[in-house]
């Protein structure tokens, strides 16, 4: 491997790490109200945006919009 292809992908690496460190801090947290349906979120699940089932039909959405790929 030479020098600029390993440099490459140090900075890639580095950028990607960057990237995911910068998505995780933004997460969101619920009022207690789901985000789909307007019902109130389970107790146990009281700092998600969607109750279970809403959640589960927008990862089904996800998936087929990503074709299966997490983003």
């Amino acid at each position: 491997m030479q020098l600029e292809d390993w440099a490459s992908s140090m900075e890639q690496k580095e950028r990607d790490v960057a990237v995911a460190r910068a998505r995780s801090n933004k997460t969101e947290q619920g009022n207690g109200v789901c985000r789909g349906c307007l019902e109130p979120v389970e107790a146990l699940r009281s700092h998600a945006l969607r109750c279970l089932s809403c959640q589960q039909d927008f990862e089904h959405r996800q998936r087929i919009k990503t074709g299966g790929r997490r983003v």
